[in-house]
């Protein structure tokens, strides 16, 4: 346990979905009475400890919102070198949230419930969604309308998988799926420029032995098969219209097609008659937008669409008022 200015950290573990694998989870309380929960799925090769370095975590308990998050399988420092990027059915990344949800609301379980996921973590909560229905509300961030040819991406990890072994790390695979995300950025000479146009958060990135790595050639079959879920029709179709949704993405993110896949998506969900959806693209953003220069905006709007979140369901539960706040970041 350890505590910051704004917040107090908790840390804990449990056996994940699979049965075998031990998940660490980690627990921001912030100071004084939080209005709300917001648990993170993190994204593909980071963890869930970059939020706290990065400032996302202190932002959010700052404003009363009580932040979580496990590592997803295969990430992470308490996985060896061997099993960073390796996991075998990514149905466990999405049970594993769900087991989290019930350690979180056995200390909180009256709080307002939000589940944020970022990139490959906002194609594990769509998964989510669709599969439980325990969360008020949900933030896709950087996620894709999921319009490559996936098919065909799924099939070729699967025989190199056959091939070469579940462990392989394949390059083609690699180059398949982020090869031409930094086109366009190459004048800047760093390879993970499409992230952010902060170079200190890129420096940060590229120093992080936890971040960046390769995945194995199974989590990527892996990965492929859920984007095909997730991009289907019939995924539209399981999304709770009752489910207030918010869609972000910087305009410049190549994962969202330069923010075209976010209006995709958005439009799909519209047309399924959402009750509440809402979609925002910062301009000149790349793909991480709370690490880039519109962070403070980003954040203060995702902490508002919380409060009003809250506001509802609070308002449905006859609660008594409670307290938001915003943040100003330097």
């Amino acid at each position: 346990m350890s505590t910051s200015c704004n917040y107090e950290k908790i840390t804990g573990a449990f056996t994940s979905s699979d049965g075998v694998s031990t998940v660490p989870y980690y627990l921001y309380v912030p100071n004084g009475n939080p209005f709300a929960v917001l648990q993170i799925s993190h994204g593909m090769c980071e963890y869930i400890e970059r939020y706290e370095k990065e400032g996302f975590v202190s932002a959010l308990c700052e404003a009363g919102i009580v932040v979580c998050g496990n590592d997803h399988l295969g990430h992470g420092p308490t996985v060896s070198d061997d099993d960073l990027g390796f996991f075998t059915d990514y149905e466990k990344l999405t049970e594993d949230l769900h087991l989290l949800n019930g350690i979180v609301k056995k200390r909180y379980p009256s709080l307002p419930y939000i589940l944020f996921g970022h990139s490959m973590g906002s194609f594990v909560a769509r998964d989510y969604v669709t599969k439980f229905d325990d969360i008020d509300g949900a933030v896709f961030s950087g996620t894709t309308a999921g319009d490559q040819p996936l098919g065909a991406a799924k099939m070729l990890a699967g025989l190199i998988c056959k091939l070469k072994g579940k462990t392989h790390r394949s390059k083609l695979l690699d180059k398949l799926a982020f090869g031409s995300y930094n086109k366009g950025f190459e004048s800047e000479n760093d390879k993970v420029s499409w992230l952010s146009r902060d170079a200190s958060v890129r420096q940060h990135y590229n120093n992080d032995k936890y971040c960046g790595f390769m995945f194995t050639a199974t989590a990527m079959r892996e990965l492929f098969k859920l984007l095909i879920s997730i991009s289907s029709a019939e995924w539209v179709e399981k999304v709770p219209i009752s489910l207030p949704v918010f869609i972000v993405s910087g305009d410049k993110d190549p994962l969202a097609d330069g923010g075209e896949g976010i209006k995709t998506l958005y439009e799909a969900l519209d047309d399924h008659e959402m009750n509440e959806l809402k979609m925002k693209l910062y301009p000149e953003a790349r793909h991480e937008i709370y690490n880039d220069l519109c962070r403070t905006e980003a954040l203060n709007d995702l902490i508002e669409w919380v409060k009003e979140v809250s506001e509802g369901v609070v308002a449905c539960r006859s609660y008594n008022s409670i307290p938001f706040g915003k943040v100003e970041l330097t």
